[in-house]
């Protein structure tokens, strides 16, 4: 190709309460704005990769270009293109970072997808999309030290997407169509490994138990179209009760928004982004408020009321 490309990747909220390391939700803003990473190729023909940082969050990022997920992807894509008979060339990438490090967004899925999609949209597809997919996962898993997909499929795939751990199967799943996420990101970072070692390495049986009927009820009602009782089953048993002390002002945040009207109020991914479901507009904007006056630590954290964003990831 002589033109260059751009494609966006949505942010994404994991475990929605109920689906630890097994849900995630792609985020749209209502108001048109950009919530995911941008990578664009550019034309050229350098000897090796290169990468440009640019965006609000690229100052976050490392330095040396090789210690970059974009490159790291750039590379292994390479290696699995050649691994199929494909030789391809290195290019001159931008990575647009909008989303912040450590955030519960799903920052380092969506540079993953956004780099991966670009690269082989730019080559003609050399991969499919089992095989796409698998790689976006290993490279999720070198970073949180697991394969889990809960932010990569929906940030590629779009919608709320059921994951299953430890490889690369997904499926989707309905999402009530009135159902408004309002997300806020307090400007201060926690990144998931440490959010993943307060965790218990056992869990009481009848803990277990209870979050899998949960899970499953959750599932279900979502199939018959009971929004409400699906809501009613977005509740964290397995995290949030040891992840909410790395949180200042979530349970004040939890309770505030319940009596707003919020259906259900959430951990996104491991933190220290905050979620909760509405069914109106009126209390998705009051909850906006409270959050934009009460949850930001500082001037960098932001409050974006979302709608699922059903495309995943795309050219623009």
């Amino acid at each position: 190709m002589d033109k260059g490309l751009t494609v966006y990747a949505p942010a994404s909220s994991g475990n929605l309460s109920v689906g630890f390391d097994a849900l995630g939700l792609a985020l749209a803003p209502i108001d048109g704005s950009l919530l995911g990473d941008c990578v664009s190729i550019m034309p050229g023909t350098p000897s090796d990769w290169t990468l440009c940082l640019d965006g609000p969050f690229a100052h976050a990022l490392p330095p040396d270009q090789e210690q970059n997920i974009v490159i790291t992807s750039c590379r292994r894509f390479e290696q699995a293109t050649r691994h199929a008979g494909v030789d391809i060339r290195p290019l001159n990438m931008t990575l647009q970072k909008h989303l912040p490090v450590g955030s519960g967004l799903g920052s380092s899925a969506s540079s993953i997808v956004a780099t991966l999609v670009a690269v082989n949209n730019y080559f003609g597809r050399p991969l499919d999309r089992p095989a796409l997919l698998q790689l976006m996962a290993e490279m999720e898993g070198s970073i949180s030290g697991e394969i889990h997909l809960d932010n990569i499929a929906p940030s590629l795939l779009g919608g709320l997407r059921l994951c299953m751990p430890g490889g690369a199967r997904q499926y989707a799943l309905p999402w009530p169509g009135h159902w408004q996420s309002v997300v806020s990101w307090p400007g201060t970072c926690l990144e998931t490994r440490p959010a993943r070692e307060v965790l218990p390495s056992t869990y009481a049986r009848k803990t277990v138990v209870a979050h899998g009927a949960q899970f499953g009820l959750f599932v279900h009602q979502l199939h018959q179209g009971e929004a409400a009782a699906a809501a009613d089953c977005l509740i964290d048993l397995l995290a949030e009760p040891y992840r909410k002390s790395l949180l200042p002002g979530f349970e004040e945040a939890r309770d505030a928004l319940t009596r707003i009207g919020a259906l259900a109020v959430g951990i996104s991914g491991s933190g220290p982004t905050v979620f909760c479901i509405v069914d109106d507009s009126h209390v998705a904007t009051q909850a906006a408020g409270w959050l934009q006056q009460h949850y930001i630590k500082n001037a960098t954290g932001f409050v974006h009321i979302c709608r699922a964003d059903l495309a995943g990831a795309r050219e623009v």
